[in-house]
Parts: structure tokens; sequence; C-alpha cells
């Protein structure tokens, strides 16, 4: 039987201490792997604590796969690969100030829509509006009139820095940190740092624009296939790749979250070769509506071969266009002696505004309200398919993981039957098997369509909406 002594906790809450014990045995090698965990019932009873902590410790293991579930059978820790890693941050990542951030990219002609007078782009409006009256009344014109340097002003990459570590479990050096004007900027400028001539890679059902950008830039592009724990390590070392852009921690389309043990293998695959990189594309991973927020791969990466992009276009707004990068250290000498002739690319002005939003608090305080309205949208949406669909024809899946779940209608009565409810609703959605840049790699099974629906898109009106479209209409095959 596991065991652990409460009383050295700290501040962190029961079940996330319980987590990260957990967690930092199965690293260490422990608990080792395949070996079976105490069942919820008997560890609860020996720390002396209630089953719903041991609950939640175990299903925030199970979301970043250090352990997997067998039916019936009780939880077991996964094998994890070697790789050059960092030790694991153990201090609290606060759920409350986390930043939300779906629009690390615009998908592809497509995902712009959502930006449409949503309830949270309205409320965003409003709190640039008056952060930037108080910017402009209050900040001293020296600073919100003069031209940033090439990397982003250091105040605001002293609050990106903050953010991260309160957020992220990252220590950020903020002289690392590079401010542009959008994450498509950012991907040009990384492409000129470092090197047209290497193999880049992306998902493969993934965000389209990702390969344009980089065919665009004169860069050979591989594509590649997605299984259960993420981007196929064994279709990836056949590429010669040199760089991998990957969504570890909420993929895009699919919202699948890369397991733990792939990630271990994916630095390792990194580190085998000079000059290899992964790009860490992290545009909403953080808002997670469950659990711990996943961490993010850079945040254990010892060999400094992950580069971390990230945006405030969803969580204020994509005209904004503030996004950043953090490089590591031979990265950022390289751009400083290469790159560091650009001017900034951000007005000075919105620079400090940012800055001012993220050391007050707004910016965590309009988070989180953005935060309840989601919840309540999975929630309602989650509701409204159990009613409709008793017999299962329709589920929900990754609804946790970000600001975006899946839709799996099975390729009949019912299914097709809200998918065509949808439509008549006007509630924006894709479908995955648009997602393919290769012709013959899209894998969704012919029995059933997988479809994103963000839940920004998903009011108590538009809820509304799609249940009246969907009355009236058998709720099962069989009917």
């Amino acid at each position: 039987m596991l065991d652990y002594n409460l009383e050295q906790r700290g501040e962190a809450s029961l079940y996330e201490y319980v987590y990260q014990q957990i967690r930092d045995d199965i690293v260490a090698g422990r608990i080792a792997a395949g070996e079976h965990l105490p069942s919820k019932r008997a560890f609860a009873s020996h720390l002396g604590i209630s089953v719903i902590t041991i609950e939640n410790a175990y299903s925030q293991l199970l979301a970043e796969g250090y352990i997997r579930s067998k039916p019936r059978r009780g939880y077991y820790a996964c094998e994890l690969p070697d790789a050059p890693i960092l030790a694991l941050v153990t201090g609290d990542i606060d759920r409350d100030t986390v930043s939300m951030d779906p629009g690390a990219h615009d998908a592809d002609g497509q995902i712009e829509r959502f930006d449409a007078l949503s309830p949270s782009a309205l409320e965003a409006a409003r709190l640039w509006q008056g952060t930037l009256r108080a910017t402009l009344a209050s900040e001293d014109e020296r600073e919100i009139f003069s031209p940033a340097p090439a990397q982003g002003t250091a105040r605001l990459r002293r609050a990106i820095a903050r953010h991260l570590r309160g957020t992220r479990g990252m220590n950020v050096n903020p002289d690392n940190i590079v401010i542009g004007a959008g994450a498509q900027l950012l991907d040009t400028m990384l492409v000129q740092l470092l090197g047209a001539d290497k193999v880049y890679a992306v998902e493969d059902p993934g965000y389209l624009r990702l390969t344009r950008i980089y065919q665009a830039m004169g860069c050979e592009v591989r594509h590649i296939p997605l299984d259960g724990e993420g981007v196929d390590l064994s279709a990836l070392q056949k590429t010669g790749t040199d760089v991998l852009h990957l969504m570890p921690s909420h993929q895009y389309p699919t919202g699948l979250v890369t397991s733990i043990a792939r990630r271990y293998a994916l630095l390792s695959w990194a580190a085998e070769r000079p000059d290899r990189y992964l790009i860490e594309d992290d545009f909403d991973c953080e808002f997670r509506l469950a659990g711990k927020p996943i961490p993010a791969l850079a945040s254990i990466d010892a060999a400094q071969s992950v580069i971390y992009t990230n945006t405030f276009s969803k969580s204020l707004s994509s005209a904004l266009r503030l996004a950043y990068m953090v490089l590591p250290d031979d990265l950022m000498e390289r751009f400083g002696r290469d790159l560091g002739f650009y001017a900034s690319s951000v007005s000075s002005v919105d620079q400090v505004a940012l800055a001012r939003l993220l050391e007050s608090g707004d910016y965590e305080r309009h988070v989180n309200r953005v935060r309840v309205r989601a919840r309540e949208a999975r929630d309602g949406l989650a509701a409204l398919v159990r009613k409709t669909f008793p017999a299962g024809e329709v589920s929900i899946e990754h609804a946790d993981a970000g600001l975006y779940c899946i839709v799996v209608a099975e390729r009949g009565a019912g299914g097709s039957s809200f998918t065509l409810a949808l439509t008549r609703s006007s509630i924006p959605f894709i479908d995955i098997s648009d997602c393919f840049w290769c012709a013959d790699g899209a894998s969704v099974p012919e029995s059933s369509a997988r479809i994103l629906v963000q839940y920004d898109d998903l009011s108590s009106n538009a809820l509304n909406t799609l249940e009246s479209q969907l009355m009236g209409v058998p709720s099962s095959l069989s009917e």
C-alpha cells in the first residue's frame, strides 16, 4: 500500500498532493511500470481521506497518461520511455489563473467565424477598451510611445513569465520570450531562425494553414498521422523530420491529449540529433474544464529542444494580434544575432496594456467568467445529447480538454439528424474529415462522423434552438 505523509502537503489540496506523489513515484520508478495501484476505497481508507479525493487524483493521472484503467481490474502505472526531462514542478498551478487562448491559429478559413459577436468576444472587447483608456491615462508616455525592442517590452515579457509559472508550471527567463503580432508571424520567424532547408512536420489531421505557411516559406513539409496517444512516433521516425509542430495538450481538431509516455518519447526523439526541435503550440490546453491543466511539454524539457508558442487571440481577440514564443537559450542567442534587427511587430501601447491586464488580475478574472460559460455550455450539450439520443448514436468526446468538444454522430437516422439540426440552428461546426491534408489519410470510420463544436457557440438560446430542431426526430436507430 502506498503511504504518503499528508502533513507535508503545504498549501496543496489533498487531491493535488496525492496526484503529485504518485506522479513523482512513477517518474522515478518507485512505482514500476505495470504495477497495480491500490483501489480507490482501500487507498482512501489507508490515508484517512475521502474516496472522491483519491478519485480526483487518479482522474488527473489518467488524463495525463501516467496510469491506465482496466475495466473491473483497476488502475496500473504506465511505462515511461527514458528521456532528458526536467524535475516536475510540484508547486500549485492555480486553475483560476489559467490563460485561455483557443486561437493560436484560426483554423484555415473555418475557425474565424467562431469570433463573431460571441459573449466572450464582446466581454473581451469591453475589457480591452477599458484597459486601453487606463493605459493612455495613467502610464508614462515615454513607456507607451517609445519603440519596443525586437523581443517586445521587458514589462510584458516579465508578466508573461510570471503567468507561465502560475498556469503552466514553466520556469521561464523573460529574456527568452519574443512577442509577435500573431502566431503566423512567429511561425514565419521560426523558419527564418531554424532554416527553410529543414524538413518540417505537422499533425494530420491538423491545422491546414500551418502546411501552407511552411510551404510558402519554401520548406519541405511532412504530415504525421495520430494514434491514440498523440503523434505516431514510428511514422515520424521514417520521415527525416527536423522540426515537428504539434499541439500536445489539446490537439486541433481531434481534441486528443498526448500521453506522458508519448511526450517522453518525443523528447527523446528531439534529443537524438542537434538542431532537431519540437514546436509546442499551446493554443488552448491550459483551459481544461476538469482537474488540473495538463503540464506543458516545455515544462519537462531538459535538453532545450522545445520551442513554446502561445497567443491571446481568443481570450481577448484575434484582431489584437498578440502572441509570444519562448526560445531555448541557443536559439535566443541566434535570434539576437540574426533577427534582432527587426522592429517589434506589436505596438508599445498594446504591450503595456496587456501587461497591465496580467499584472492586475483582470485578465484572470475575465478568463474565469468565460470558463464558467464554457462549463455551462458543455453541461447543456451533454444533457441534450443524453436526453435526445438515449441509444447512444450521438456521443461526446474530449469534453473537458479545452474550449471545444468532439461530437461523434453515427451515420444513421439519429446521428444524421443531429448534424442536420446543427446546420438548421446556425451553430458552426467543423467536420474533422475536412482537416486531413493527405487524401488517403482520412481514417474517420465510414459509420460515423466526427465534428468539432466550440462551446462559445452554444449559448442557452443556441441550445434551445438545437433542441427544438431535434424535437420529433427519432431518437434511436431502431425507431
